[in-house]
């Protein structure tokens, strides 16, 4: 009896020793890369592809065209992009209104002038302004209290073309960078087929 005693404690112990003890939580450890956010007490993980490169920013789109035909001759520009333009008449000339479509008060005109372009000199600078084709026209401004008046006045194509606009001067320093911008795409040129190639003809006996 005294030889099982021992014995019996010696597998009480090893019954309590296969038991499962609990242990305590582990924390969870959370990669380096994400980040937490201390306004949600969200997690935010960021979107990684590897080997993907950024892609480069998109071009901006070219400026629209525009054209105002005359009898023999067409004058043509590009808009500054965030402009807009209409086609109207005023007093039997034809105009196209070129303007920011945040800012229809700075409205600059196309105009064409059929009976040919003149104006007073009066209180009125002139100077010399180079076109991209290499061709003079005539740049004439006059300021009055806060407004400014303001003429490109085109060499003969053979039409009489001018670009133009009457507004506060603040308005010309805001647009003055997109204004010359757009100056430097006019184009003039000859409409095609008014002038065909005349081909001599063999004289008949």
């Amino acid at each position: 009896m005294k030889r099982l005693i021992p014995l019996l404690l010696a597998l009480l112990l090893l019954l309590c020793a296969c038991g499962t003890a609990p242990t305590p939580e582990t924390p969870e450890v959370l990669p380096e890369e994400i980040l937490p956010n201390t306004e949600t007490d969200e997690y935010e993980l960021p979107i990684v592809i590897e080997g993907d490169e950024p892609s480069p920013p998109a071009e901006a789109p070219v400026g629209e065209d525009v054209t105002l035909d005359g009898l023999n001759s067409y004058f043509r520009l590009t808009l500054p992009q965030g402009w807009v333009w209409e086609r109207t008449e005023d007093a039997g000339t034809e105009l196209i209104v070129l303007h920011p479509a945040d800012d229809p008060d700075f409205a600059v005109e196309m105009r064409l002038w059929p009976g040919g372009f003149g104006m007073c000199g009066t209180g009125v600078t002139f100077s010399d302004y180079l076109l991209a084709d290499g061709r003079k026209a005539s740049l004439a401004y006059e300021i009055i209290g806060d407004d400014m008046s303001w003429t490109l006045i085109l060499p003969p194509s053979p039409d009489a073309f001018t670009l133009q606009f009457w507004a506060p001067k603040t308005l010309y320093e805001a647009h003055r960078a997109q204004l010359e911008e757009m100056m430097g795409t006019i184009r003039i040129g000859e409409l095609a087929g008014l002038n065909p190639v005349v081909t001599a003809t063999p004289a008949t006996e």
